[in-house]
């Protein structure tokens, strides 16, 4: 079993696909003209991919974050 720091295959996996995703989607979104709504739902969900990829980046931000603003 591979330890928290390093993290498994298959988190390493599913972080390129939400990134790749999320890249495609923001590419996408970049080259879309005339249709608000449809620019507006690939932003959002680029960003949801692109937060995706990040979550153990957010994750370890959530855990700090209070103790930071608590002065700790």
């Amino acid at each position: 079993m591979l330890n928290r720091e390093k993290g498994s295959y298959g988190q390493m996996i599913s972080t390129m696909c939400f990134a790749g995703v999320g890249l495609f989607l923001l590419g996408e979104a970049a080259i879309t003209e005339g249709q608000p709504l449809k620019l507006a739902f690939m932003a959002f969900c680029a960003m949801l991919s692109l937060a995706g990829a990040l979550r153990f980046q957010i994750a370890k931000l959530a855990e700090v974050l209070p103790r930071l603003l608590n002065g700790q």
